[in-house]
């Protein structure tokens, strides 16, 4: 293992990962009590828990002791961690794999805001030819990510730095020194590293990025998603797709000013966090169309109605199906959200010892069947509310709508929406007509 030159090493232990009786991340979450190891690091007084995340160990900040309102709240704790976030990792691991295949060994991981390690761990642990750099500002984060890394016997494959996470981006952007994997999963916007992140990436290298400030991305706060994203949310019924495709449009605007093209492999909006995949291509054509998959959403908040437009497309500020006034979100992403083979290829990849395995073989299905189907969704209860009907069988609208030629599936975003080639004109008649 090596460490950073601001990073001084404390002595990490060498506890055996068998024969251990370990809960899941989100076990611990539920109720049950955790099996807990007393672990004290470099004199640091934090309270631990020992949780197993796929096949790897971690030590993480004890539950019960960092509590808000009687549940256990990350932001308390003197280290990150979130076990509601298990199900992102564990994604994250899978699409990690599946890329690993395309690349010749070995892989460069850099995990910036690392905080106990959990991501960057788990890549060198549960992914083969990956090594992993991570890096915290945090002090009390940097011991227990080496004990981590020691307890799941990967410490040959780590380097970690007690740093800034766009300084050490910015140490990596020489030619030699650039990573093929970036992870950006920060408390909040990802924007303040962008920029640091592109210019430490390999040609054809992934970025993926994590968002969780939902709520000016999804039109509470405008003006806040005005001033960090460059763009205008609108809060809608499908304002977390729209606030997804103005994250990962972010991510396109950044790419395009290294002349760089955008791939999205992977995205969606989840447990109230955005998150996505991009595959990033050296070449001014390659920016050019992601260019053109940049746009504007175009709603009417009096019938319904919905457009994508292009960037500099002129638009009727009157609705064309009921004469009402549009409303304009945007620029955003307006190209497909995740990319059909890379889907299929995750869902060959084995998850059986992920806790978390169900829910991601029947999300990747749904995420599979809509990536393809255009912009924004319908939610049934709403469109039937509207038209004073009972709200019918979900399942019912999709065997309608198919029945008259339109393509129509669930969506992740939503429970209870569907996407669909049809317009709302004919949403509405298939709900009157069920």
């Amino acid at each position: 293992m090596t460490m950073g030159p601001t990073a001084g090493p404390l002595p990490a232990s060498s506890m055996p990962a068998t024969s251990l009786n370990v809960p899941s991340a989100s076990s611990s979450l539920n109720g049950l009590q955790p099996f807990i190891k007393d672990c004290p690091h470099g004199g640091t007084n934090m309270d631990l828990d020992l949780v197993k995340e796929g096949t790897t160990l971690l030590e993480v900040p004890r539950s019960s002791s960092y509590t808000f309102q009687g549940r256990y709240a990350p932001f308390k704790a003197p280290v990150f961690y979130n076990p509601r976030m298990e199900f992102s990792r564990d994604l994250s691991v899978m699409a990690l794999r599946v890329f690993v295949k395309e690349r010749k060994p070995p892989i460069s991981i850099c995990d910036p805001l690392a905080g106990l390690g959990a991501r960057g761990i788990r890549y060198a642990n549960e992914v083969q030819n990956v090594k992993s750099v991570m890096g915290d500002l945090n002090a009390d984060a940097i011991p227990l990510i080496l004990k981590n890394a020691d307890l799941n016997g990967v410490s040959s494959k780590v380097e970690v730095f007690e740093k800034d996470a766009n300084l050490l981006l910015a140490e990596s952007s020489e030619p030699g020194k650039r990573h093929d994997f970036i992870d950006i999963d920060p408390f909040g916007t990802p924007v303040h590293f962008l920029s640091s992140a592109v210019r430490a990436v390999k040609n054809k290298g992934i970025l993926a990025v994590t968002a969780t400030d939902t709520a000016p991305l999804c039109g509470v706060h405008p003006r806040a998603c005005i001033r960090k994203y460059a763009s205008v949310p609108l809060r809608t019924e499908y304002c977390h797709e729209t606030a997804l495709r103005i994250m990962i449009g972010s991510v396109v605007m950044e790419a395009l000013k290294h002349d760089f093209g955008t791939e999205v492999l992977l995205s969606y909006s989840v447990d109230h966090y955005l998150r996505a995949f991009t595959r990033l291509t050296l070449g001014a054509r390659r920016g050019d169309r992601a260019a053109a998959d940049a746009g504007f959403l175009l709603h009417c908040p009096s019938c319904g109605w919905r457009e994508k437009i292009k960037l500099n497309a002129a638009f009727d500020p009157k609705c064309s199906t009921c004469g009402g006034s549009v409303s304009r979100a945007g620029p955003l992403w307006c190209g497909q959200l995740s990319d059909p083979s890379f889907l299929d290829k995750m869902l060959n990849e084995d998850r059986s010892l992920f806790n978390t395995s169900r829910r991601i073989e029947k999300f990747l299905r749904i995420v599979r069947e809509e990536c393809e189907m255009p912009i924004s969704f319908y939610v049934i209860d709403n469109l039937s509310s509207s038209l004073k009907r009972d709200v019918p069988p979900i399942k019912k609208v999709i065997e309608s709508l198919k029945a008259k030629g339109h393509k129509a599936t669930l969506t992740h975003f939503h429970p209870k929406a569907i996407k669909t080639t049809a317009p709302i004109s004919d949403i509405k008649s298939a709900i009157r007509g069920i």
